[in-house]
C-alpha cells in the first residue's frame, strides 16, 4: 500500500493525515486557493499543495492510473465504475445512488478516457 500525505483544510491547520492511493477517486484544482489540489475520496475531501500535472505524473510513476479528463481534473481510472457517454460523466459507484460521487469529462477528452478505461477494465459499464 502507498499513501499520500494530505491535510483536512487548505491552510494546513488540521494537520497531516495519510490517504491510500487506492482510495483517491479524483483530483481537482482548487480555484479558491492557488496551487492547491482537492483530493476527493469516498470518505471526504482533502488538500495537497502543488500542480495537478505534477501529482498526476508522480502518482502514475508510483503505479496508479490517473488520467487528466478536464483542464483542472484528473480521475483515478481504477475507481471508475461507470461512464455516461451522453453527459460525459465518470461515476465511482451506482449513479442511481444519491451519494454517488462523479466528475465530468471534457468533451474533447472523453473518447480517449473511454478507450483507456476499457483497456484497464473491459467490463466497465458505459451508458
Amino acid at each position: 500500500m502507498s499513501y499520500l500525505s494530505v491535510t483536512g483544510n487548505a491552510d494546513g491547520s488540521a494537520g497531516i493525515i495519510t490517504v491510500d492511493f487506492q482510495d483517491i477517486l479524483f483530483l481537482k484544482s482548487n480555484t479558491n486557493e492557488s496551487q492547491s489540489i482537492l483530493v476527493h475520496t469516498r470518505g471526504g475531501i482533502y488538500y495537497i499543495m502543488g500542480l495537478l500535472r505534477y501529482w498526476v505524473k508522480a502518482l502514475n510513476s508510483s503505479g496508479c492510473h490517473f488520467s487528466i479528463v478536464d483542464r483542472g481534473t484528473a480521475v483515478n481510472i481504477d475507481n471508475v465504475a461507470r461512464l455516461d457517454r451522453g453527459f460525459k460523466v465518470a461515476y465511482f459507484n451506482n449513479p442511481s445512488d444519491p451519494s454517488s460521487q462523479n466528475c465530468t469529462i471534457a468533451y474533447h477528452r472523453y473518447r480517449l478516457v473511454e478507450k483507456e478505461l476499457t483497456m484497464i477494465n473491459p467490463d466497465i459499464v458505459i451508458g
